[in-house]
C-alpha cells in the first residue's frame, strides 16, 4: 500500500542525489579548470622564456654583424684609395641600362677610377617599348662604340628618345675600349633588343661586360655569356664594383653569387 511517508522518503532521496551529483560535477570542473588555467600559464611561462633566450641571442647576432660591418667599412676605406683611384686612367667606357637602373655605385667607381665615360644610356623597360625594336640594338651599338651611324639610325634613336622609350644621358664620339650592358629580370629586358646590340659588338675588339643588380632572379647574363660577355650579378655591391674594376683592367670572367657566376669576386 502506498504511504506518503515512503513517498516524501523517496523524494528527498532524490534531491539528496540531486545535490550530491551537482556537487560532485562542479568540484570536477573546477577542478579541471584550475588545471588547465595552470598548464596554460605553464606552456605561456615555457614560450616567454625561451622567446627571451632567442631575444638575446639575436641580439648578439645583431651587435656582431654590425661591428663586423663596421670594420669591414674601415677596411674598404683604408683599401679603397690604392684599388681604386686613378686604375682605369684614360681608358674609355660606354655605359648601357635596360629593364633596370644603374647601380649608383658603378658610375661612381668608374668616377673614382678616373675612366672616361664615353656613353651613358638607358632603355626603358620592355613594356613600355610600345613599338617595335627593329633598327634600334643596331642603332645603338654603332653610336655607343663610336662608330658612325647613317641617317636612318640617326632617326630610330631620335624616333624613340622622343617617346621617352631611349634616354641618352651622355654621349661623346670618342670609341670606348669597353660597353657595359646593365640588363634587369627577363620580364623587363627585350631580348631582340640584346641579341641586336650584342650582335653589332665586337667581342675582340671591345671589353663586354654583362651587369645586373643582386636582387634580379630571372636573369639574363648567361645568354650574354654565351656571346663573350664577361659577366657580374651582384653589381649593386662593394664586391661587384671590384670585380667590374678587375674585369675593366684586364680580366675576364663570371663573378658574383647566383649560379651563372664562376667565382664570387675577381683577383686584383
Amino acid at each position: 500500500m502506498f504511504r506518503v511517508k515512503d513517498h516524501i522518503i523517496s523524494l528527498v532521496a532524490v534531491f539528496l542525489a540531486l545535490g550530491l551529483g551537482i556537487l560532485i560535477g562542479t568540484g570536477i570542473s573546477e577542478n579541471m579548470l584550475v588545471k588547465q588555467q595552470r598548464l596554460l600559464i605553464d606552456q605561456m611561462s615555457r614560450d616567454f622564456r625561451v622567446q627571451r633566450q632567442e631575444k638575446v641571442m639575436l641580439e648578439a647576432q645583431l651587435q656582431a654583424a654590425s661591428r663586423d660591418l663596421y670594420l669591414w667599412e674601415k677596411f674598404r676605406s683604408a683599401l679603397y684609395p690604392g684599388l681604386v683611384t686613378g686604375t682605369l686612367a684614360g681608358k674609355n667606357i660606354a655605359v648601357v641600362s635596360h629593364g633596370a637602373e644603374i647601380p649608383p655605385g658603378v658610375l661612381a667607381i668608374l668616377h673614382d677610377a678616373e675612366a672616361e665615360i664615353t656613353n651613358v644610356v638607358k632603355v626603358a623597360d620592355q613594356s613600355r617599348l610600345i613599338e617595335p625594336v627593329n633598327g634600334l640594338g643596331k642603332a645603338l651599338a654603332m653610336m655607343i662604340s663610336g662608330n658612325s651611324i647613317d641617317h636612318q639610325q640617326q632617326e630610330i634613336l631620335d624616333r624613340f628618345a622622343a617617346t621617352e622609350m631611349l634616354e641618352i644621358q651622355f654621349s661623346a664620339s670618342e670609341k670606348p675600349e669597353a660597353i657595359i650592358l646593365i640588363l634587369g629580370e627577363q620580364a623587363n629586358t627585350s631580348n631582340e633588343l640584346v641579341q641586336q646590340i650584342c650582335e653589332n659588338l665586337d667581342p675582340e675588339q671591345l671589353i663586354l661586360i654583362g651587369l645586373e643588380w643582386s636582387e634580379v632572379t630571372d636573369s639574363v647574363l648567361n645568354d650574354l655569356k654565351t656571346l663573350g660577355f664577361s659577366t657580374i650579378d651582384n653589381a649593386d655591391t662593394a664586391f661587384g664594383q671590384f670585380s667590374l674594376l678587375s674585369v675593366l683592367r684586364g680580366t675576364p670572367g663570371n663573378y658574383g653569387i647566383k649560379s651563372t657566376a664562376d667565382q664570387f669576386v675577381s683577383t686584383f
